[in-house]
């Protein structure tokens, strides 16, 4: 059994799929916190020797590239989450390919990295999606819910995701850290698929107590793969 732990890097851009808005100072200075919440995370990584994949939008890579190569520098790989972290599925064909076009321009401009995942803002995909994908490159989405266990959608990987596997809903919902510590070592203990993700903000995971969920988590289970590793063993 494997495990995966993912980090959303949204950031103020993580806006654009948020309901409501438009949105102040306080809305935006709140994502705005991803840049101490992600020193947070990296410092609790590096004290289990645990790899993860960052997905990061075009527009935060730009916004502080610094940070971002310092997740490089730790061994962390970076993947492809959108430009401006716009909805997938209200963009037409063409949009979707500027926003993807876009994310991999500022990600070789501003890192260096040609990513070869993709996680889509918002967990949404279109058929469009799925036929762009291959045609730029990738070689896995992390984004849909069909299996618990990894799968091939045409000359893609899928590694799904899900939302009790996430750390957003238990923390708008206000949640005790060590209740969501329980739900999420169940589901590692429970995994009959091989291979499993989690996923977690900076933003949010990455203020004050909350972190014991990720120091609590990766006691549990040990070593993590980078989703390029899962991809890898699944072609």
């Amino acid at each position: 059994m494997s495990a995966s732990v993912t980090v959303d890097v949204d950031g103020v851009a993580g806006l654009a799929c948020r309901p409501g808005g438009p949105w102040g100072l306080t809305a935006r200075s709140e994502h705005a916190y991803v840049w101490r919440g992600l020193e947070r995370v990296l410092a609790v990584l590096a004290d289990h020797e645990a790899a993860a994949t960052f997905y990061v939008p075009g527009a935060t890579a730009a916004e502080n590239p610094g940070a971002l190569l310092e997740v490089l520098a730790a061994g962390h790989e970076i993947g492809h989450h959108g430009h401006d972290h716009l909805p997938t599925q209200t963009l037409d064909a063409a949009g979707e390919r500027d926003e993807l076009n876009r994310g991999v321009a500022a990600l070789q401009d501003q890192l260096g990295v040609t990513a070869r995942g993709y996680r889509s803002p918002g967990w949404e995909l279109t058929p469009a999606t799925l036929e762009l994908l291959p045609e730029l490159g990738f070689a896995w989405d992390s984004s849909l819910m069909a299996d618990e266990r990894p799968y091939r959608l045409g000359e893609l990987v899928e590694l799904p995701v899900h939302w009790r596997l996430d750390d957003v809903p238990y923390w708008l919902a206000y949640r005790d850290p060590r209740e969501v510590l329980a739900i999420w070592t169940a589901e590692y203990d429970a995994a009959d698929g091989g291979h499993i993700t989690f996923t977690i903000h900076p933003e949010h995971t990455g203020r004050g107590h909350r972190l014991t969920l990720l120091d609590g988590l990766l006691d549990h289970i040990g070593p993590t793969v980078k989703h390029s590793d899962a991809c890898a063993a699944l072609i």
